[in-house]
């Protein structure tokens, strides 16, 4: 205990404490407010069980103190601290048995918090070991600090933010890595306009994989707003970025411009769109260099007949260049749709739609004509046989022709059936949804087939006035069959996340238990593919116990992802202290 008072970590730190919260007059005769000062202490004990290292015991003692106060006046300045000393003690299987001192901690400086120009200076320094992150890996600590710098106008009109920050990752056995970021926002309302400007610069330096890294980024927006009916928005970036590896050392940049106006005149059936882009990149990896360029503007038109009945048009012109070749694109379309509104057909609801398009291409390999027909109907069911439940049926379906002058002729039957079920009483609530859809191609020599299947179930449910049970279930299921593709089965994947929580344990009051279930699972593939299956489970079962100011957890969490087992057993005592 001795050797853990003295060591160097420790006498810092409580230098640091002392400077912070022990000093009443200082600089400019500051006064020191009261401070308000809170914390805990700490003992936790883990076994930790991994599949792929070495299993180990970690117990940590941990002491946590936080204070805050301000200097002088509220308004003036505020700070808030926070200093964690932390006893390690791991006993490994193999490699033995380790001690040593941990120190963790925090602080944030506000300079005129509630002025138009606040000034922020924060840090925080972390360690996976105590935090319980990244079990089974080895053990990092992150080291942040930065400094915000905030200005708004006095009319509100102009705010500006410029921050930095520098974070500091260490890795036993491994070299530092370290990141940079420069952050800079600005914000101006003029009349009826907005002007954004966000910029960024990245750099980090990943010394364990020797991987430099930097990014730059700039983006600025407009937004105008005359009046309810009209709008316009405006970007312009640029993205800059530099991999510097043991390798190769690869430059990309990237700039883009976009424009688009939406018009709307409120109690008009005519409205439209209209816009543009501009693309560019340069990539050079090495001695290979690649640049393309692209430039898109389009232009549409809707006219709402009635209700159930529109009509479109619309135009759009694409260049694209790509290393010197250049082609010109362009379409232009016109179409109808007819969407009336349900009607009753018995204990049936039903409708019928179609809608028509023809397009023409001119420039590029597919120059020619295309013309669409769709003509599909819809029937729904729904029953409520007492008050808080309810089931429905919905069936649709659709045939879809399409006919090319520069393609093959395809038509395509669309099929979908879904079937809900709703129940809501007693403070608890279930939701049940199976949906399948079937899209394939008919009277056609091309063969295309696209199958859906999902199942959906959601529930809340109050077990007894001191239990509870809710969760959500998700089973997907895809089959897709593609000409010069090999033909296969499904490929299903599940997802669940099951939560049980319940009060008053063994009727002890303020004892609680939760037991949460995740998994993630690929359960079939439609193909022979050399990868492991995906596979994510965890398990987690906690008892909490609160009495007074003494907290304490018992925990077992079991988890697998894919072949690799973690499994964590935890007690924890915690003490807190302080206002």
């Amino acid at each position: 205990m001795k050797r853990l008072l003295l060591s160097e970590k420790y006498r810092i730190s409580i230098v640091v404490l002392l400077l912070c919260f022990g000093t009443e007059n200082s600089m400019a005769d500051l006064v020191m407010a009261p401070i308000r000062y809170w914390g805990d202490v700490t003992y936790e004990h883990r076994i930790e069980n991994y599949t792929q290292s070495e299993n180990q015991i970690r117990n940590l003692s941990t002491v946590n103190l936080r204070g805050n106060t301000f200097l002088w006046q509220p308004w003036f300045a505020r700070l808030n601290a926070g200093l964690g000393l932390t006893y390690n003690m791991l006993d490994r299987e193999h490699s033995g048995t380790s001690n040593g001192e941990i120190v963790t901690g925090n602080g944030q400086l506000l300079m005129l918090p509630q002025s138009r120009f606040p000034l922020e200076l924060h840090f925080d320094s972390q360690d996976s070991r105590v935090t319980g992150d990244a079990l089974g890996s080895k053990p990092y600590s992150n080291t942040r600090y930065g400094v915000s710098q905030k200005y708004r106008s006095l009319d509100g009109s102009l705010n500006a933010q410029a921050n930095y920050d520098h974070n500091l990752q260490k890795t036993e056995g491994q070299a530092d890595d370290t990141s940079d970021l420069y952050t800079l926002s600005l914000g101006k309302v003029i009349d009826r306009h907005q002007f954004n400007f966000d910029g960024s610069r990245e750099k980090a330096e990943r010394r364990s994989s020797n991987i430099n890294y930097l990014r730059d980024n700039l983006i600025a927006r407009h937004s105008y707003r005359p009046d309810p009916s009209f709008s316009m928005e405006n970007m312009a970036s640029i993205v800059e970025t530099e991999d510097d590896t043991s390798n190769f050392i690869n430059n990309n940049r990237q700039l883009q411009l976009t424009s688009n106006s939406f018009w709307r005149p409120q109690n008009r059936p005519v409205y439209g769109n209209a816009g543009a882009r501009y693309y560019a990149s340069l990539n050079e990896n090495g001695d290979l260099v690649s640049d393309s360029k692209t430039l898109n503007a389009y232009g549409g038109v809707n006219y709402d007949v009635t209700r159930a009945f529109r009509l479109t048009g619309n135009m759009t012109a694409n260049n694209t260049e790509n290393s010197g070749r250049s082609a010109l694109t362009s379409t232009q379309s016109m179409g109808a749709r007819y969407n009336p509104e349900y009607m009753n057909l018995g204990n049936f609801q039903y409708n019928w739609n179609t809608s028509a398009n023809i397009l023409n291409r001119s420039g590029g390999e597919f120059n020619g004509r295309h013309l669409t027909g769709q003509l599909g109907h819809n029937i729904l069911r729904r029953y409520s046989t007492r008050p808080g439940l309810e089931y429905s049926a919905n069936f649709s379906q659709s045939f879809v022709t399409e006919y090319d002058t520069a393609a093959e002729d395809v038509n395509r039957i669309n099929n979908s059936l879904s079937f809900t079920w709703r129940k809501s009483e007693r403070g608890g609530n279930a939701y049940i949804r199976l949906m399948g859809s079937d899209s394939r191609t008919v009277i056609s020599h091309r063969h295309e087939v696209y199958q859906f299947i999902n199942l959906q179930l959601t529930s809340v449910q109050p077990l007894t006035h001191k239990s509870s049970l809710s969760g959500n279930i998700t089973i997907n299921a895809t089959r897709n069959e593609l000409p010069n593709t090999p033909s296969g089965g499904f490929a299903t994947t599940s997802s669940a996340n099951l939560v049980y929580r319940q009060i008053m344990v063994f009727n002890i009051p303020r004892l609680y238990f939760i037991s949460d279930l995740k998994f993630d699972k690929e359960l079939t593939r439609p193909f022979s593919i050399n990868r492991e299956k995906q596979d994510r489970r965890i398990w987690e079962n906690r008892f909490d116990y609160t009495i007074g100011r003494l907290q304490m957890r018992l925990s077992l969490r079991v988890s697998k992802i894919n072949s690799t087992s973690y499994n964590i057993f935890m007690f924890r005592v915690k003490r807190l202290f302080g206002n």
